[in-house]
Parts: C-alpha cells; sequence; structure tokens
C-alpha cells in the first residue's frame, strides 16, 4: 500500500500542475488585458495556444514514453514546467506569452500519457480504474487551487499577472522533487526487454484491432473537452456572462471548479462498481439535459444546471485516460493516449479561440446550444461503442 501510495504522490503532482496552469490563465487576463491591451482574438490565442502545445506535445512525447520509458520523461517534464512558469513573468509582449503557453502545453500534453501509462502499468487490476480516475481528480483540485491562489494575488495590484502565471513553478519544484524518486515500470521494462519495443511503431495503435479503439477513445475525448477547456480557460467571463457572479469574485470559479472536483472524487469507486461504459453513457446524458437547461436563462435553473454539468463531466472525465490505459498494449499505450489526447485539443483548440469572440459576438446563449449539441453527439457515440475494461489484465 505504501508503495501505491508513493506512486500517486509523484504521478498526480505533474498533473495538479497540469490543471493550476490551465485554471490559472482566466484570471491572470484579467490584468493582462489592460496591460497588453488584448482584443478578444488576442486573448483567444493566449487561452488556446496551451491547448496547441498539448496538441503537439501529447502524441510526440507519448511515442517517446513508450520507445525510451517514462521515467526520464516525466522528471524533464515538470523541469519545463518550472523553467517556462517563471519565464512568463519576463514577458514584453503578447507574442511572446503566446509562445510560452504553447510550450507549456507541449509540456502539459506530455505529463497526460506518461502519468497514464505510469499509474496503469503499477497498480492492480482491481484498483486501476480508481487510481487513474484520481490522476483526473486532481487536475480537478489544481484548477482549483488556481482559482484562490489567483483570486488573491489579484489583489497586489496591475502586474498581478507576472504572480499569477509565475505561481505554477511552486507546487511544479515540490512535484520535481518527487518525480526525481519514480522507478522505471517493470511492464514498460519487460516490454523492451522481449524486444516488443522494436516491433511497435506509432502506426500500430491505426492497425487492427486498434484502430476501432483509437478512433472511439480520440472522439470520446474531444467532445469532453471541447466544452469543459472553453469554461474553464475563460471561467471568470462565462459565469459574469451566464449572470452567475462577476468577474471580480472568487466565488462563482471556485464554486464551479470544486463541482468539477466533487464529481471526479465521486467516479472514484463508481468506476469499479458502475464500470466504464455505463459512466460514460451518464457523463454525456448528464451533459446534455444540463446545457439544455442552461439556455433557458432562468439564473436559478442556470445555476443548478451548471453544477449538474460540472458534477456530470468530472464524474466521466476520469475515462480519458482509464481507456487508452485498458485498450492498448504497453509498447504503444502511451502513443495511444498521446495521440487521443492530441485529437481532443484540436477541437479544444479551437473552442478556446472561439470562446471570447464569440461570447463578445453572439453571447452566451449560442455557445451553450453548441455545447449541448456536441455532448449530445458524445451520447450516441458511447451508446453505440463504448466498450467495458472493468477487472481487466493490461494488454
Amino acid at each position: 500500500m505504501k508503495a501505491y501510495a508513493k506512486l500517486l504522490l509523484y504521478a498526480n503532482a505533474g498533473v495538479f500542475v497540469d490543471g493550476y496552469i490551465i485554471g490559472s490563465i482566466g484570471l491572470a487576463l484579467i490584468t493582462l488585458t489592460t496591460k497588453f491591451h488584448l482584443s478578444p482574438t488576442d486573448t483567444g490565442l493566449v487561452g488556446a495556444a496551451t491547448l496547441f502545445g498539448i496538441l503537439v506535445g501529447a502524441p510526440l512525447f507519448g511515442h517517446l514514453a513508450d520507445r525510451h520509458g517514462r521515467r526520464v520523461l516525466m522528471i524533464l517534464d515538470l523541469a519545463a514546467f518550472v523553467i517556462v512558469a517563471i519565464l512568463q513573468v519576463f514577458i514584453a509582449n503578447t507574442w511572446e506569452l503566446i509562445a510560452l503557453r504553447f510550450v507549456l502545453g507541449v509540456a502539459i500534453g506530455a505529463d497526460y500519457p506518461i502519468a497514464m501509462a505510469i499509474v496503469a502499468e503499477f497498480m492492480p487490476d482491481n484498483r486501476r480504474g480508481a487510481a487513474l480516475n484520481l490522476l483526473e481528480a486532481t487536475w480537478f483540485v489544481g484548477a482549483a487551487v488556481a482559482y484562490v491562489a489567483g483570486y488573491a494575488l489579484l489583489g497586489t495590484g496591475p502586474d498581478s499577472w507576472k504572480w499569477i502565471l509565475a505561481s505554477p513553478a511552486l507546487f511544479a519544484l515540490v512535484g520535481l522533487a518527487l518525480r526525481t524518486a519514480a522507478p522505471e515500470t517493470p511492464k514498460w521494462v519487460a516490454s523492451r526487454d522481449s524486444g516488443e519495443l522494436q516491433q511497435a511503431s506509432f502506426s500500430k495503435i491505426f492497425e487492427p484491432p486498434y484502430g476501432s479503439r483509437i478512433a472511439f477513445v480520440s472522439a470520446m475525448w474531444l467532445l469532453q473537452v471541447v466544452p469543459l477547456f472553453a469554461i474553464y480557460t475563460f471561467a471568470p467571463a462565462v459565469l459574469s456572462a451566464l449572470g452567475l457572479t462577476n468577474q471580480s469574485s472568487p466565488a462563482g470559479s471556485v464554486a464551479i471548479t470544486a463541482a468539477f472536483a466533487i464529481g471526479s472524487f465521486a467516479s472514484i469507486p463508481l468506476v469499479e462498481r458502475w464500470g466504464r461504459r455505463a459512466l460514460c453513457i451518464a457523463g454525456f446524458g448528464v451533459s446534455v439535459v444540463a446545457f439544455a437547461f442552461i439556455a433557458i436563462g432562468n439564473p436559478t435553473v442556470v445555476l443548478i444546471c451548471f453544477v449538474a454539468y460540472a458534477i456530470g463531466s468530472g464524474a466521466s472525465s476520469g475515462l480519458e485516460l482509464i481507456y487508452p490505459a485498458e485498450l492498448f498494449p504497453t509498447s504503444i499505450r502511451a502513443s495511444a493516449g498521446g495521440f487521443a489526447a492530441a485529437v481532443s485539443r484540436i477541437g479544444a483548440f479551437a473552442g478556446t479561440f472561439a470562446l471570447p469572440v464569440a461570447l463578445a459576438r453572439f453571447g452566451i446563449v449560442p455557445i451553450v446550444v453548441v455545447s449541448a449539441a456536441l455532448s449530445a453527439v458524445g451520447l450516441i457515440i458511447s451508446w453505440l461503442w463504448a466498450p467495458e475494461t472493468k477487472g481487466q489484465a493490461l494488454l
């Protein structure tokens, strides 16, 4: 048990920082917008740059983790977090910030498949789903802490954006210290020693029987994160547009983030009790209903349904890591997870770039309607193709 606790600690350290980085940018933009006179297009590029970086980093470093191991890349990943987070303090224009947010995205993209693989390959079959769900729950905790810390740092004045953007470095340093003690996974070592890695090219994830699996996982992940990332990146503005809070108040952002975390933590036992398929279908079903009622516009209904969406989406989001871990063998596990993450970020990048522009031009209702439609497509895909992998041994 002690060994498992250490494993989860150093794996979750990076995921916590991932959530913190994504969650903090919306608050930094409050003073960044004034400092650099950002237009809606500029803010969209700043928010989307991280997601574009994830699109690049996830498949690239997922494949490298399959070829060269999980441990070294997991350490280098957090070292990059520390360096780049601090460099943001010294930016002189918008494009420098966009470039650094892109590099942070590459590091975040690397962390997803690496952390997923290392947890999956150490945990026993009957605890693997819960442990992978904990990774996703920790992401939401990181985002929640980012909101609390960010709102506190806003009180430091017009340069608060510097301290908000640099603050992830503190947590990344702690995570880096933890990860230096991480061992390589026995399953990867066995795969290397057997010669399996030499026979496993990246293209194997598209070959039978894996092609249909990567198609399902990629589509599911994309349809989950397009509304989620757009909301997270610009949470203060979205909540203000919904009439739930104003941009200077932390209450709404913290409450919604807490709801995502509650759903994610609640799913830790449910994913082993209900199974993967039922949780996947339920998550999309709740999202469809919640977004449909949010479009009505009544403030009380909006609040209840937005919280319901956050809990339902949080509960099913762990499947983004569980399915790649359980549907692919060790030789291509991180590659598959990285590719699926990249596909999802194509949509998340587009949605996050478009959200501030759409919000300024059309208002919140069309955004909510599109989110409902995407969730409905996810519900149909899950009903038709979501597999059950509960309790199965790793391939």
